[in-house]
């Protein structure tokens, strides 16, 4: 029953951040120390410590890829209320600056304890995600006009 209810709020999370593009909901879920980790090179790769530098983190995604929508494909839930785990299939899709369509997907690792996420680790493919930011740069208008 526990795990039928941890999916479903999982779920309508994900739902919601979809809908609106809102990700301080997630910022939300998280412990004031979280570790998130975004497997990959930066811009985008990243070990972070703490509930403003995964708020900050989000803030640069949406800066980068306005309009991003992750959606679930599958949640898998195990463990106690104590020690949760999490592990959520993504569909990730944007429309660049270019017109051009974003699609990928990604996997997400998440621990909770007690309710709150206190550890999420996060899988995608980086060479798609790559590709997107260099198309979404090249239709960025140069700024100062040279």
């Amino acid at each position: 029953m526990y795990h039928r209810i941890v999916r479903a709020k999982v779920r309508r999370l994900w739902d919601r951040i979809a809908e609106t593009g809102d990700f301080q909901l997630a910022v939300a879920l998280a412990a004031p120390d979280v570790r998130f980790r975004f497997v990959g090179d930066p811009p985008y790769g990243a070990e972070l410590r703490g509930r403003d530098a995964f708020a900050r983190w989000f803030e640069q995604t949406q800066e980068n890829l306005p309009g991003l929508r992750l959606r679930p494909a599958d949640i898998v839930v195990k463990g106690w209320p104590w020690n949760t785990t999490v592990v959520v299939r993504l569909t990730i899709s944007a429309t660049l600056a270019d017109g051009s369509a974003y699609t990928n997907e990604g996997v997400q690792w998440v621990r909770l304890r007690w309710g709150r996420m206190v550890d999420d680790y996060v899988l995608e493919d980086t060479a798609r995600l790559a590709a997107a930011l260099e198309r979404q740069a090249a239709a960025r208008p140069a700024v100062g006009g040279g």
